[in-house]
């Protein structure tokens, strides 16, 4: 084979002096300052990978604000949502109240109370989602499974779980299904690292990219409406993801944020937390668990705190029915007349109605007892006008004699107490 002048047989090989030529020699590549947002560099980008490749830091430390205290600084109006909220909780939540119990033998029904509201935080020792604290066994979700939380819930119930994050996810779906609870909401808990930077503390030999969140699944039992249940639920007050610094190794705690979420959406008053510890004890809750170190549960007094007013749910201020994030109005066909609010107090309900006047018929809507048990009368209610022929016209008022502890069905107006709203049709 002919080799030419210059190069050797299999490829070129250039002198010295062209190699200088033609390569030039970068300066060492010392930290990720071009590739973060707002530098004046030649190439600025949001590149939070790359800087955490070279500092540790992960992304999700650059998030603003995360905190509850600034979070909705520049939302005045949620602002004052969260401020009339939290003063209204203090205000109508029950002492704290703990019991120190082994839940794996603990039976649940024993607790005597149907609640609207029960958080689990089970010590799973899973490598992604932390060791379980001091003083703690880790549980298996065959164990998790058999926790009686369908005898302990209300028929209108919602449920939270947090299940680490992975494989965990399908157990805990399966265990909300077990208990009847539906999936709806998945609250997710994205950890930062700015205290410490760095690999993560906590591996799974198994995986290969670090995971840096937890999940909290939501599970809801029974019938809620957003739009028709305001006596129940608020919605859309918080968002779904709570950001908050990774605990050190060994500290199994949880952001305290949950709490916050659950109280601003959910009105029931009954509320339990499973797995607790000390620091967990929280007013408007009872505490049960295995960690803590001592008790003050007594079921007739636990009982009491609901049985006076404002009963089993918290009451709303005219304010907070204004500021709160509401659902569009339901479109009306054929006629149709809306309610636009219902008020009671004592045994004096006010209908507010919007719509067509001159609709003949009564409401086909159910009455329902908000003390024990439900009373259902279902069909037309023509007495509720005094009159069969007619609907009140638009912005008109009715007044209704309801006997105590009485209120509209769901196909009304779904709710017992404050402001609602519902849709009335024609018969």
């Amino acid at each position: 084979m002919q080799v030419l002048p210059g190069t050797m047989q299999g490829g070129f090989s250039p002198s010295l002096e062209e190699n200088e030529e033609r390569f030039t020699f970068e300066e060492d590549y010392k930290d990720s300052t071009t590739f973060l947002k707002g530098t004046q560099s030649l190439n600025p980008h949001n590149d939070y990978c790359q800087h955490f490749v070279d500092t540790g830091q992960r992304p999700q430390n650059f998030i603003r604000d995360v905190g509850l205290a600034d979070r909705f600084e520049e939302y005045p109006k949620l602002r004052e949502l969260i401020r009339l909220k939290d003063e209204l909780i203090a205000w109508t939540s029950t002492p704290p109240m703990y019991l120190q119990a082994d839940l794996s033998r603990f039976p649940l029904r024993s607790l005597g109370i149907a609640f609207d509201v029960v958080l689990l935080e089970p010590p799973l020792g899973d490598p992604n989602q932390g060791p379980v604290s001091t003083g703690a066994r880790a549980w298996s979700w065959s164990e998790i499974r058999k926790l009686e939380v369908e005898e302990i819930t209300a028929q209108r119930s919602f449920v939270f779980l947090w299940c680490g994050s992975s494989d965990d996810l399908d157990e805990g779906r399966q265990c909300l299904r077990k208990w009847g609870f539906r999936r709806c909401e998945d609250i997710c808990w994205i950890k930062t690292n700015k205290q410490n930077p760095g690999p993560a503390r906590v591996h799974n030999d198994r995986a290969i990219f670090q995971r840096t969140k937890e999940h909290c699944l939501m599970g809801i039992k029974g019938t809620v409406w957003r739009s028709l249940d305001g006596n129940f639920i608020h919605t859309n007050v918080d968002i779904d993801l709570i950001i908050k610094e990774e605990p050190e190794v060994g500290n199994a705690e949880k952001p305290t944020e949950i709490f916050h979420i659950i109280e601003h959406f959910c009105l029931g008053r009954r509320r339990l937390h499973l797995f607790g510890r000390d620091s967990t004890v929280r007013p408007g809750w009872l505490t049960v668990g295995p960690s803590l170190t001592n008790s003050n549960f007594n079921a007739d007094t636990f009982a009491s705190f609901f049985t006076g007013e404002p009963g089993h749910l918290m009451s709303c201020t005219e304010e907070i029915e204004r500021l709160r994030p509401k659902s569009p109005p339901l479109k009306m066909k054929g006629g149709a007349i809306a309610v636009q609010g219902v008020s009671t107090s004592g045994s004096t309900g006010t209908v507010t109605t919007a719509g067509i006047p001159g609709v003949a018929g009564a409401l086909g809507v159910g009455v329902g007892a908000t003390g024990g048990g439900t009373a259902a009368i279902r069909g037309g209610l023509p007495a509720l006008w005094g009159t069969a022929s007619g609907l009140p016209v638009p912005g008109s008022e009715s007044r209704v004699r309801l006997p105590r502890g009485v209120g509209f069905g769901r196909g009304a107006v779904g709710c017992y107490r404050g402001t609602y709203r519902g849709v009335y049709g024609p018969r």
